[in-house]
């Protein structure tokens, strides 16, 4: 039996402080979402990925049932399509289309099409989304705008500081050597510090990422950081 096609339940429009190729770079970035958007999804796992999207399964908080988000871009266009299915059954087509305003500066249209939504419904579903993305613009933006200042500024324009462990004072970078991004979480009693942006875990003493994704830092001589 053929699912019938998603009802369209509202739309977002929204006027970012990011550039196009900061938006295109957020789209594409899976890893930011439990980590950045923590009260949105609790886990993530990547299924593939390539120059114009991926697909990844996703856990919600308070739902252990796994999810699959497909996101699809098209650079060209400006637009990016991302698809919630569960098993066989799509559950969201969400379509966002982004232009530029200016240098450093653009405008997402977000439409979401919801899939078996009684049409008197659709009103209170689609506030639900525009809560849910006005949320989660809140803090794309943030993240967007910091890329922006790291790549302004330069590798290493940030410096250290210091952190305090048992054993005595460490320097850490003030930026994380993945994408430049502010690393000001403090580290815990193992001496582990994780980046709040992508969660990213780097041990204090020798500055190696221990999670595995990225290259960690050389730890400066006494004095000299």
């Amino acid at each position: 039996m053929r699912q019938a096609e998603p009802v369209h339940v509202g739309r977002y429009v929204r006027d970012l402080g990011a550039s196009l190729a900061r938006m295109f770079e957020n789209a594409l970035d899976w890893e930011h979402l439990p980590h950045l958007h923590g009260s949105s999804f609790a886990a993530i796992r990547l299924i593939d990925e390539d120059a114009t999207g991926w697909r990844a399964e996703a856990v919600l908080p308070g739902d252990e049932r796994p999810l699959v988000l497909d996101l699809r871009l098209d650079r060209d266009a400006g637009r990016w399509v991302t698809r919630t299915t569960r098993g066989a059954e799509l559950l969201a087509e969400i379509r966002t289309l982004a232009e530029a305003t200016g240098p450093r500066s653009c405008r997402v249209t977000v439409d979401f099409h919801v899939a078996g939504v009684d049409p008197a419904k659709a009103p209170a579903v689609g506030d639900y989304y525009r809560r849910l993305y006005a949320r989660l613009y809140d803090e794309d933006e943030a993240m967007m705008v910091a890329r922006q200042r790291a790549l302004d500024e330069g590798a290493g324009a940030a410096g250290w500081r210091t952190v305090r462990l048992p054993d005595g004072d460490r320097p850490v970078p003030r930026a994380c050597p993945h994408l430049g991004l502010p690393l000001d979480a403090e580290p815990d009693a193992d001496g582990i510090v994780a980046c709040p942006w992508h969660g990213y875990r780097f041990d204090v003493r020798t500055g190696r990422c221990v999670s595995g994704q990225a290259r960690g830092w050389k730890v400066p001589a006494a004095g000299s950081a």
